[in-house]
């Protein structure tokens, strides 16, 4: 096989995209939601209040996806699991509320197990 400058300089402009998914509402709002996450590890961390995400995260069942064959029965019952073990979070007290994060991450890698496996190592970073 033949291999040419060329061909080596025209590798070297892939540029690697982080966001495909940039203009769905969807998408950026679980970019908000992992900003979320993480400023709540960091409260329990801290061992302050954790504040309130629950009225924005609920639009994660009516936000528009990239693929709109994505809110399905099943992601409503996931999106709904989720809010639930948020609200249980949000309500928690003492080592409740590690074990409520713990618990809230399991239900965001479940759901993009199912859905959208992209950003899984990004949300495993959150443990």
């Amino acid at each position: 096989m033949l291999f040419s400058c060329r061909q080596a300089s025209e590798d070297k402009n892939v540029v690697a995209v982080q966001y495909p998914n940039e203009s769905a509402p969807l998408a950026l709002l679980m970019r908000e939601m992992y900003e979320d996450m993480e400023s709540i590890k960091m409260a329990i961390d801290n061992k302050e209040e954790i504040a309130s995400y629950l009225e924005k995260h609920k639009s994660l069942l009516t936000a528009e996806p990239t693929k709109p064959e994505v809110q399905n029965q099943t992601y409503e019952h996931m999106g709904k699991a989720y809010l639930e073990q948020l609200e249980l979070l949000e309500n928690a007290e003492g080592e409740a509320l590690l074990d409520g994060y713990k618990a809230l991450v399991s239900n965001c890698l479940a759901c993009h197990q199912q859905f959208c496996p992209g950003p899984i190592k990004r949300i495993e970073k959150l443990n």
